[in-house]
């Protein structure tokens, strides 16, 4: 979810209800962030793993197919990781070729 561009309303107007739903929202826009944050953390940590077993298994033999699957993981990687510097930026979706 992008940041809100709409300014914070003057809170010395807003009655206790006002506050309360004020609250509520920053509140479950917080958690909804947090929870595409761990997210994409966790799939990173996924790719990373992917790409030690796939480099274990190429290790004593050469297969284009595996370079290329180690090569299309990694740029996901790298995609992963700048992407954990911008929070309004969707998560990537998963990859499922293990």
């Amino acid at each position: 979810m992008a940041a809100s561009s709409a300014p914070l309303p003057n809170l010395d107007l807003l009655d206790a209800a006002g506050l309360k739903a004020l609250i509520l929202s920053q509140h479950n826009e917080l958690v909804a962030t947090q929870q595409r944050l761990v997210s994409r953390e966790s799939e990173i940590e996924h790719l990373k793993l992917l790409i030690a077993k796939l480099r274990r298994m190429q290790f004593g033999r050469k297969s284009e197919k595996l370079e290329r699957q180690i090569e299309q993981l990694e740029l996901k990687l790298e995609e992963l990781e700048a992407a954990k510097a911008s929070p309004e930026s969707e998560p990537v979706t998963n990859l499922n070729n293990s």
